[in-house]
């Protein structure tokens, strides 16, 4: 093989720093054979499910041999994992690239919103996501990466609103769990009944009851 060198059995070396996910995407740093098992893996999971997530199916649908999922992943779990960082990671990123365009005040906040509300439209990308997080309740390992790739997401929302450090992070650190809440449970919603549910409206009361929060605490003057 001419790859890289191997990946460390369930723990491959896929990301960057989780206190700030401006860096560059993890899984870009993958050898090519690796980057094909993974987006293999990906469609098995938009189109089958977990269930069908198996080495010999991920192997057949890449075109790769079998050992090759061994070589740079480890184990099916750290594929997983790897999955599971190219997904979040990607959303993170998109986010921060686009907010941080801005100074602090009222475009970043109305970026900020337009980049959750794409997140939450875009099911094809939550799919995946919802099929590995009841998996990832029941395995020690997985959830604890899951636990904290959110924790990265915590940071990113941190970081647009120029909070990562300083008095100011006590206060929104609660404000950007509820921000994960609400995109999760509107996504869940959305991938549901993509019909019924209207996004636009909810995400539009979220972001009047962001912008009398951030206005109240004083912490930027926006409209």
């Amino acid at each position: 093989m001419t790859d890289s060198a191997p990946r460390r059995p369930g723990r491959p070396s896929t990301r960057g720093h989780l206190g700030s996910l401006s860096v560059k995407d993890p899984i870009e740093v993958l050898p090519p054979t690796a980057l094909n098992i993974l987006a293999a893996a990906r469609r098995i999971l938009e189109s089958k499910g977990f269930a069908a997530l198996s080495l010999s199916a991920i192997a057949e649908e890449a075109g790769e041999a079998k050992a090759s999922i061994g070589y740079h992943f480890g184990n099916k779990e750290g594929l997983v994992v790897a999955l599971v960082d190219s997904l979040v990671h990607e959303a993170n990123r998109g986010l921060i690239a686009e907010t941080r365009r801005f100074p602090m005040g009222e475009q970043r906040v109305r970026s900020l919103m337009e980049g959750e509300e794409r997140i939450v439209e875009d099911i094809a990308s939550f799919r995946p996501l919802m099929e590995i997080l009841p998996h990832a309740m029941r395995d020690d390992s997985l959830r604890a990466r899951v636990a904290e790739l959110y924790a990265g997401y915590r940071e990113t929302v941190l970081e647009v609103l120029d909070a990562s450090t300083g008095p100011d992070r006590a206060v929104l650190e609660p404000f950007a769990m509820l921000m994960i809440a609400v995109v999760d449970g509107l996504s869940i919603q959305n991938a549901l009944d993509p019909e019924g549910a209207n996004v636009r409206a909810a995400t539009a009361l979220w972001e009047r009851m962001i912008r009398a929060y951030l206005r109240d605490l004083g912490i930027i003057d926006i409209g």
